[in-house]
């Protein structure tokens, strides 16, 4: 079950080293999974094969994320989803620059016309980005893609199954995990500080989630703790990273893979960290995971 969407900072491939740090006994239990910045889904998708031990039912997955376009698209994924495989059918008809920009012009459509836009958008668009102007507009340059594969039924049809009877929500992030009790794991994924001002890094960032936010996504990250719900954080390994988590977080350094660039040239590997509230001794760690500090 892959995503089906190109997502920057995308988890794929850390997806089985982050379930790794979840507690052992959260596997035997029927406790929830919250993830407030879901984007792409890597990390529920990988969670939702139902013969791994690592197995979470839709039942017990809350996710969220700020970007309405994205749930809208779940939600029309999990209730309608052959109306929605039926719209990008036709909209896949036509691939060219000027259908594109026809298409990117329109900003209001609702259900399952919005959910099939933004997927196209998504998988026609530059670099997979998904970046809006000021007044909400989505403004990526068209992808010249030659044949890009905008949908697979048979993966969406995977990936609605696995999203039955999920709650999906669009709330900030601390609203969307207001519900987590003890033994609940929250596993955020937000948009990463940049590493430097140049950095194409920053293009996980939004312009509406700087450091202010991730002092308060720190907050909810300690007020988490207090009820004892089990926390799991990624972002990059800066600076200003490790001042704002340490005090509330067990610090690891990941080298990940660089997938964003706009040129393969300029694609390699960054340092990042995963944060948790559970310490994990050192010969549990996952391979690749190197201790920074403890809080």
């Amino acid at each position: 079950m892959l995503p089906f969407l190109r997502w920057a900072g995308g988890k794929r491939k850390l997806a089985e080293m982050i379930s790794d740090c979840f507690p052992e006994i959260f596997w035997q239990s029927n406790n929830k999974f919250y993830e407030p910045f879901v984007g792409g889904g890597a990390l529920m998708l990988h969670l939702g094969e139902a013969n791994s031990i690592k197995y979470i039912p839709g039942s017990r997955i809350v996710i969220n994320d700020m970007n309405p376009d994205l749930i809208c698209t779940y939600k029309c994924i999990r209730d309608n989803l052959p109306e929605l495989i039926f719209e990008l059918e036709q909209l896949t008809k036509d691939l060219s620059k000027e259908r594109y920009l026809e298409i990117r012009s329109q900003h209001s459509l609702e259900g399952v016309p919005r959910a099939a836009r933004f997927i196209y958008l998504n998988k026609t668009g530059f670099n997979g980005l998904w970046r809006v102007n000021s007044k909400g507009f989505y403004n990526v340059p068209w992808g010249q893609l030659k044949n890009p594969a905008v949908f697979d039924s048979e993966n969406l049809l995977q990936v609605a199954k696995r999203l039955h009877a999920a709650k999906i929500t669009n709330l900030n992030f601390s609203e969307a995990v207001a519900s987590a009790v003890k033994g609940d794991v929250a596993y955020f994924d937000p948009p990463y500080i940049p590493l430097s001002d140049s950095s194409s890094f920053s293009q996980y960032a939004k312009a509406d989630f700087g450091i202010r936010e991730q002092i308060q996504l720190a907050e909810t990250i300690a007020l988490l703790k207090s009820k004892s719900v089990n926390v799991i954080l990624s972002n990059s390994d800066t600076e200003q990273s490790r001042q704002i988590f340490e005090k509330h977080l067990n610090l690891y350094q990941i080298n990940a893979a660089r997938a964003i660039a706009a040129k393969a040239s300029s694609r390699g590997s960054v340092k990042e960290i995963i944060g948790t509230s559970k310490l994990i001794p050192v010969e549990l760690l996952p391979p690749g995971m190197t201790p920074i500090s403890f809080c």
